[in-house]
């Protein structure tokens, strides 16, 4: 379907609407054709020409585009996440995303790995919580990507750009009609190079270097006006380095009342009467005398004993010398090893539509996805080994032992097979949208994790460092779900939405060969989860520019069970976290038309949420190991505003704006972690 029209195209769509204004575009955000002015969601849309004048090409460029929407990085640059309406993901948890993205209304999870956005149809964003009609249930909302499709006409383009830092990119499509109006095809394809701006001074080399290439093919079979299937099949293989963070702060030595927080420059008194974790400051600065580098110096502060000034554990001035340094160079880091990205995913979509008659439809969605990537990292940020992801050589049990700089290993496995109908009844006052849901998803990780990397295991030993793990699992998740909406026109301004939906999840993760708990039964842990999700709207068009809408909506994001945490510590599935619940109200208004002769728009919504049983990542040391994990915190409440809007004051010149206000609380933020901590 043509889910990005330009304003033209949807204004002579229904004769009976004004002239467009700025943005008004066919968007599918109810699964069907409709424009952006008259769909009581709060949805943002950008055609493929938007998407061309403001070069658009990744995921962090989109953050630019859409109020409210956020792009966070996780350990590194390639562990990317949305974030909308207070609703996140930290890569490293066991959480499903809050914000999940689609590509033709398939499922696509890229792995831990950034992707190039190109040769697209447009991109919608939908806000809030979704579970009704795409896929699995999100409690942020949605990103749909739309590819470009074959044309009946031979040709293409090509596309290229350089800039400064070794920047390059080539990006082209060619269309071949094989036979007229019943077979096409189509080939996409995007090569991005440029070197990072984070610069390692102990290498000469950059970090967060791009060095990517994709191939994207498209094959539209119509063999009777009414049916027709696509074919995508898509291929990228990623390369480059990691970005990665620096040495901002850190934790003194010293408990409740004595523990200061140092950047280098100034030191200032924990009050919020918790200890918190001081590895870096205990090890490299009280320990330093004590304890040597695998160079066989004393570690720390190079200039209180002999040695050079730099290397692994040791800087002028210590952990504090090296703060100061780094905030006086933001954009430089000095590590011992480059942090080289490896990352390959395979993703294949077919969609079959058959018009069954002038008043049905059916829709079949097929997709499969397979993804690697291998992701090193310093936690620690700097010279330090306070928290490398590798295995040393010489630890038999590691899993990367090929030595520094290693990486996580991240590979997945996931098909998704969805069955629609859609139709009308009652003269078109009733359309219905009903479905059934089936996806799997297989995931294996390898996370090495060492503490003291750089460290001599004789004068460290006594320390119990360094220490040389690994965290190792299979996992898999079943997700069954049917679903079913209606929009019913009460009158020709009133419209009302009602849909729902009902997911069953199976769940299971057990531990691999090398796991750091010395699990050798591989036994799996399993749980079956299931939970409804709903929408239920009310639309009123005032007149043909004018529309506002309440919509009250539920979903939820599925429990799971935490990798890095022992299987049983106190009892049995002590390392489960449960569902997420997520309630909204939505207030809106959307205008379409004219102001003073000219084209524009205007969208606004506020929204409240509650969150109970949110899903949050803590970083915390268990059982003397370092973990990443998953556990629940009984309620969070968020509300917001967000308005977008634009006005053509000419052919050549548009002029528009979005604004975003999010306030997100944990109102109920005590959580006993003594079950998962010991």
């Amino acid at each position: 379907p043509a889910m990005a029209q330009d304003s033209g195209a949807a204004a002579e769509a229904d004769a009976t609407q004004p002239q467009a204004g700025v943005g008004d575009i066919i968007v599918t955000a109810q699964r069907r054709e409709e424009k952006l002015s008259k769909v009581p969601v709060s949805v943002v849309a950008f055609s493929a020409d938007t998407l061309k004048t403001r070069v658009i090409n990744s995921e962090q460029d989109m953050g630019a585009l859409v109020p409210g929407l956020l792009v966070k990085n996780g350990q590194n640059s390639n562990q990317l996440s949305f974030s909308m309406r207070g609703q996140t993901l930290d890569p490293f948890s066991g959480t499903s995303p809050a914000v999940l993205t689609y590509v033709n209304e398939a499922p696509y999870i890229p792995n831990n790995t950034a992707t190039s956005l190109f040769d697209l149809g447009s991109i919608q964003v939908l806000k809030g919580p979704q579970g009704t009609l795409f896929g699995r249930n999100a409690t942020g909302g949605a990103v749909l990507y739309s590819t470009q499709m074959p044309s009946d006409e031979r040709g293409g383009y090509l596309t290229m750009r350089g800039g400064e830092r070794n920047s390059f990119q080539v990006q082209g499509a060619f269309d071949f009609p094989l036979v007229t109006e019943k077979l096409a095809a189509r080939f996409a394809f995007d090569v991005t190079r440029g070197d990072g701006y984070i610069k390692n001074v102990n290498t000469g080399n950059t970090l967060g270097d791009k060095n990517s290439k994709s191939l994207r093919g498209t094959l539209v079979f119509t063999p009777t006006e009414t049916i027709k299937n696509t074919l995508v099949v898509q291929y990228a293989d990623v390369r480059g380095t990691e970005g990665t963070g620096n040495l901002y702060n850190y934790y003194t030595t010293g408990g409740i009342g004595g523990q200061f927080i140092n950047n280098g420059r100034t030191s200032v008194l924990n009050t919020n009467g918790y200890a918190l974790t001081s590895t870096l400051d205990t090890v490299y600065n009280v320990l330093s005398g004590a304890i040597r580098n695998i160079n066989g110096d004393f570690i720390g502060d190079s200039n209180l004993t002999p040695g050079p000034a730099y290397g692994p554990g040791r800087f002028p001035g210590g952990v504090a010398g090296y703060a100061a340094w780094s905030r006086a160079n933001p954009y430089k880091i000095w590590l011992e090893f480059d942090l080289p990205h490896r990352a390959h995913n395979t993703f294949i979509a077919n969609t079959t539509e058959v018009e069954a008659s002038d008043t049905l439809k059916v829709k079949n969605i097929f997709s499969y996805m397979k993804g690697y990537s291998r992701t090193p990292g310093n936690l620690a940020g700097g010279p330090f080994g306070a928290l490398w992801l590798y295995n040393n050589p010489n630890n038999a049990s590691g899993l990367s032992g090929e030595g520094g700089p290693g990486g996580q290993t991240f590979k997945s496995e996931a098909i998704s097979e969805e069955l629609q109908v859609q139709g009308n009844t009652a003269d078109e006052r009733l359309e219905y949208t009903a479905g059934v849901y089936y996806s799997r998803t297989k995931r294996f990780e390898i996370i090495p994790v060492n503490v003291g990397s750089d460290l001599d295991p004789v004068t460290a030993g006594p320390f119990g460092l360094p220490a040389d793990i690994d965290y190792t699992y299979h996992a898999r998740d079943i997700s069954k779900a049917v679903y079913a909406q209606i929009n019913y026109k009460v009158t020709d301004r009133l419209t009302a939405v009602l849909g729902g939906r009902y997911t069953w999840e199976n769940v299971s993760l057990a531990q691999a060969p090398g796991n750091v708990f010395g699990d050798t039964t591989y036994i799996p842990q399993k749980r079956k989860l299931s939970a409804p999700a709903w929408t239920a709207s009310l639309q009123y068009q005032i007149d043909n520019n004018n529309m506002v809408y309440i919509s009250q909506r539920g979903s939820f994001r599925s429990g799971n069970f935490n990798g890095t945490v022992a299987p049983a510590i106190a009892a049995p599935n002590t390392n489960f976290f449960q569902n997420e619940y997520v309630k909204d109200l939505e207030l809106g208004y959307k205008f379409n038309g004219r102001i003073a002769g000219a084209p524009a728009h205007l969208n606004t919504a506020f929204y409240g949420t509650i969150v109970k049983k949110a899903q949050h990542a803590v970083y915390a040391v268990i059982q003397g190991n370092p973990a990443g994990f998953t556990l629940n915190v009984p309620e969070a409440k968020i509300k917001g505003v967000e308005v977008d809007g634009g006005i053509g004051l000419a052919e050549w010149l548009n002029l528009s704006f979005n604004v975003a206000y999010t306030d997100a609380k944990y109102t109920k933020n005590r959580v006993n972690m003594e079950p998962l901590t010991g």
